[in-house]
């Protein structure tokens, strides 16, 4: 990112320290102008006059025949619809301000007399002359968001920006630094491209970059990411930028809000990974709360149970009031106090009332406990905020702390350590389990989303972890990226979120976009309304959603829309990682002709292959009811293909040099078929043979079966052998297709840059 000369930061400290000194938290245009100038960009020639009557002949003179005037108050951020904002023809110092005066009363005339803003001045600006069609003006800008920090805005400008973008055409969000093969890069992507080509002026594409680079540049200079400055811009926007009829690229229009910089206890992109190990390799764990009244539901108790399956040998439980449980075959003692254990332990699992949470804290100074897991929530009586404050207070330093209100942790065991399970459901209920192939974590804000998925993922138990981690109070979503990035097990990262901190959304930004491992992702508020700012339209297209769908897009994240999709990119990365396509060629083998034309319509990246004459020949010679048309990628082999056609069919296609990934549909309730319970484990029954053959190719292959609860066995098979299954041929397809472009835009970048939610825009693809 290009740096600021000291001569360029002198002058917008200057600007900034002058509002700040007058109590403003707001910039007058005339300075947003002086900032833009700072940095290099054209901005009009332009006055400000503090009083109408010290207009004079000589300082017009330098406007020209034609000028624009704007009346200046700090509490009217859209002049023009209220009348302040005049086009003058004429320089005649009388008349320019008689024209002032006038705008003046118009401005005032909207507001009763105990609500009139304060008008300061007025400011004269030249006027440039441009045209409004379509791609001459543009409106860019950046403001803090709370969890991201600095977002920049790109969009049509003009009056109606804020209407283009939500009916028409979506602003472009991007999180900076936006260097200028980055931006470059998107301006030559945009759909306007081809307008300026046609006339002649490809050259307007980089005067939008130049901008942008500097908007990038000015937006983290003055952000809470830059230590050491007084100030931070909480908003700039220019609405619009116009190309001008002489070719310039000139801001017509700005307003920018500062704030005070926040500390590091208000706004904290820092990660911290100190001492997440002991979360889920502890040498030694103690579960709190633990009751020995087996008549009273235990919590506590069913966590113990689980851990015990576990861990018993350096499992140790806590009851203030002592006594004993007994837990499979083995008695355990209640112990008083964590202190009172008879070894050390650097886990602790607090399952007890919430209001004593503090105390507990405190009392684990010197105890060697390294990590603490908080199951309940806040207390009803105390506001978050407060509680969180106690929380700080009473957590001996070194500490890590997961929770309030969480499931916890599930870790398997591997490598010759036990592992843990606080997630408090009996086994009858849900079973959670992994296998030497597990290689995924989930990281989830809610506990419940993380029973829905280890119950949607049953059969192939892809999940090695699971950390529920409630509120963050300490651990926070960007510790767990860099901790299990590190870990040689885990080979894919899913997230759940519903809320981000102030700076942690920066955190897992940073630690995402650098990822050497695919992160699936879904958030929920997709609707949520959000803080609308009455003064700029870059507040009104950055929502919540919309910014973290930015930062996802620009980090190679995959974003998931919908649960269901969240759990089928979980089973596709999982079961299909170390398999990568040479390409996004697919082909298809399906046993009903409606499921080879659904998903010949699924595809977004993935395009048909084309079959080689040779395997064209051996599909004939398998062909033997002469029913498939094989000159079709997409292959129908009807109901009537029993379980080693179907086999033969799938294999002769993942054979082909043209085929770089294939998908297998079955309708199972076809009587040719070992589809059914009393056949479907034979080993020459459709399942095992998918399953082998699988295992002999490299390249991704998903398998969708539309059918009920009656072939759970013959999902179960494949989906336990690592194939992918599916419960329709949309999931099938749509998760392929996001694996396969995944894969492509990974390899094309080095590194974790695919952009796998992707959408069409007129100011960029």
């Amino acid at each position: 990112m290009p740096e600021l000369s000291q001569e360029a930061t002198r002058r917008i400290e200057s600007i900034l320290d002058g509002a700040v000194r007058e109590g403003r938290n707001a910039l007058y245009e005339h300075e947003v102008y002086g900032v833009l100038a700072s940095l290099g960009l054209t901005v009009p020639r332009f006055l400000f006059v503090p009083d109408i009557a010290e207009l004079g002949d000589e300082a017009l003179q330098r406007f020209g025949q034609t000028l624009v005037v704007k009346v200046v108050s700090p509490e009217i951020p859209h002049k023009q619809k209220l009348g302040g904002v005049r086009k003058v023809a004429g320089a005649d110092t009388l008349y320019v301000q008689y024209v002032l005066a006038r705008m003046r009363d118009e401005v005032l005339s909207h507001f009763p007399p105990e609500e009139k803003p304060r008008i300061v001045g007025f400011l004269v600006v030249e006027y440039i002359p441009h045209t409004q069609a379509l791609g001459y003006e543009v409106l860019i800008g950046f403001r803090e968001d709370a969890a991201f920090g600095p977002v920049l805005t790109v969009s049509k400008g003009g009056d109606d920006a804020e209407f283009f973008a939500a009916n028409y055409d979506p602003a472009n969000l991007f999180l900076p630094p936006m260097d200028d093969a980055d931006a470059t890069a998107f301006t030559h992507s945009m759909h306007i491209r081809h307008k300026f080509e046609q006339i002649g002026h490809p050259e307007y594409l980089d005067l939008i970059a130049r901008a942008v680079v500097d908007f990038s540049t000015l937006a983290l200079s003055w952000s809470p990411l830059s230590p050491g400055r007084r100030h931070v811009i909480k908003a700039l926007e220019v609405n619009p930028f116009a190309i001008s009829s002489d070719g310039r690229f000139v801001a017509l229009d700005g307003l920018a809000e500062i704030a005070p910089a926040p500390g590091v206890e208000e706004w904290n992109p820092r990660v911290n990974t100190a001492n997440l190990d002991a979360f889920f390799r502890p040498r030694g764990v103690a579960v709190i709360g633990v009751s020995a009244d087996l008549a009273k539901y235990s919590m506590a108790r069913e966590i113990a149970s689980l851990m015990h399956e576990l861990r018993s040998g350096d499992l140790f439980l806590v009851n203030p009031h002592g006594g004993n449980v007994r837990l499979g075959a083995t008695d355990y003692t209640l112990f008083p106090s964590v202190s009172a254990l008879p070894a050390p332990v650097e886990l602790a699992v607090y399952a007890a009332p919430a209001r004593n949470i503090p105390d507990f804290l405190r009392s684990l100074a010197g105890s060697g406990v390294r990590a603490v897991i908080l199951i309940p929530g806040v207390p009803s009586s105390v506001a978050y905020a407060d509680f969180a404050r106690q929380l700080r207070q009473a957590t001996p330093p070194g500490i890590r702390v997961i929770g309030p209100n969480c499931m916890g942790v599930y870790h398997m065991a591997a490598d010759g350590q036990p592992g843990v399970n606080t997630l408090f459901i009996n086994e009858k209920r849900l079973e959670v389990r992994s296998s030497s192939a597990s290689n995924a974590v989930l990281l989830t804000q809610s506990g419940a989303l993380s029973v829905t998925v280890i119950d949607k993922l049953r059969s192939c138990r892809p999940l090695r972890s699971i950390v529920s981690f409630g509120n963050k109070f300490d651990v926070k979503v960007g510790d767990l990226l860099e901790h299990f990035e590190a870990d040689r097990g885990t080979e894919v990262i899913a997230v759940y979120l519903e809320g981000l901190d102030a700076g942690e959304g920066r955190a897992f930004f940073e630690k995402a976009r650098v990822s050497t491992k695919p992160i699936v992702a879904y958030k929920s508020g997709r609707t949520e309304a959000g803080a609308r700012s009455a003064a700029s339209h870059t507040a009104s297209m950055t929502g919540n959603y919309e910014v973290f769908r930015a930062a996802c897009r620009q980090a190679g994240v995959v974003l998931a829309q919908t649960i269901e999709e969240f759990s089928d990119a979980i089973r596709a990365f999982a079961l299909l990682a170390g398999r990568r396509p040479g390409g996004n060629r697919v082909a298809g083998v399906v046993n009903a002709g409606f499921e080879s034309t659904v998903g010949a319509d699924e595809l977004k990246r993935l395009t048909q292959a084309r079959l080689s004459p040779s395997t064209v020949e051996k599909l004939n010679a398998i062909n033997r009811f002469g029913l498939v048309d094989t000159a079709s990628p997409f292959l129908d082999i009807t109901p009537m293909a029993d379980d080693a056609m179907y086999a033969e069919f799938v294999e002769a296609v993942l054979d082909d040099d043209g085929v770089d990934c294939v998908f297998v549909a079955v309708v199972p309730h076809a009587v040719s078929l070992k589809t059914v319970p009393e056949s479907c484990r034979d080993a020459d029954a459709l399942a095992p043979r998918l399953v082998e053959i699988a295992h002999r190719h490299r390249k991704p292959m998903v398998v969708s079966v539309n059918a009920g609860r009656h072939y759970a066995d013959f999902v179960a098979i494949m989906e336990e052998g690592g194939l992918p299954v599916f419960s329709d041929i949309r999931a099938a397809i749509t998760s392929l297709d996001t694996f396969v472009s995944y894969c492509i835009g990974s390899a094309a970048h080095g590194r974790n840059t695919a952009c796998v939610e992707r959408g069409d825009s007129q100011y960029g693809d």
